[in-house]
């Protein structure tokens, strides 16, 4: 069966459990702190019966010398060997100008091209405004995951969940 649809993940805060600092998200610099959270495992291997499951993630702190590549390479590895994603996009990039840089699309749309995938069959799951306005870029569904952070909110998604179970019982019950 050829999928031409996909479930776009964000990395931080919508598959693994990110550090909470005054409110804010910030990505694990240790493999050692690498956690995902409660039921993602399960509900990737619900939703990769239907869908391909890609995770588009950025990754600012290799460019500002936090994270070695060493460490972001074990936990990708740790990732795929709990969710069997089916590709995973990562951008170091510190600026916007980057066309791979969420809320810049690039990611998706090289995954677009490289797996045939529609759209507007497709949806991604984000906990940042910048995560929902890239899937709002290609015209995929967005459902937005708030965490609460002390941060810009996004204002226009498909659907607010408060967990990762809840956004993907969303997608497993979605008609449209």
């Amino acid at each position: 069966m050829v999928k031409n649809k996909a479930v776009f993940l964000d990395r931080d805060g919508v598959l693994n459990i990110p550090k909470i600092h005054k409110k804010k998200s910030y990505a694990p610099l240790e493999y050692k702190h690498f956690k995902l959270y409660p039921f993602v495992k399960k509900f990737c291997q619900i939703l990769k019966k239907k869908f391909l499951i890609i995770v588009v993630t950025n990754q600012p702190d290799i460019k500002k010398g936090k994270l070695k590549i060493s460490e972001l390479n074990k936990m990708h590895k740790k990732l795929f060997d709990q969710i069997q994603y089916d590709d995973l996009f990562y951008c170091t990039s510190l600026t916007t100008r980057s066309k791979f840089r969420k809320p810049n699309s690039g990611m998706l749309v090289k995954a677009i091209g490289k797996y045939g995938i529609n759209p507007k069959k497709s949806y991604l799951i984000g906990d940042r405004w910048s995560d929902i306005e890239a899937g709002n870029n290609i015209g995929c569904k967005t459902i937005y995951i708030d965490r609460n952070y002390n941060e810009k909110k996004p204002d226009k998604f498909d659907f607010k969940a408060k967990s990762f179970t809840v956004a993907s019982k969303y997608i497993l019950n979605d008609k449209s």
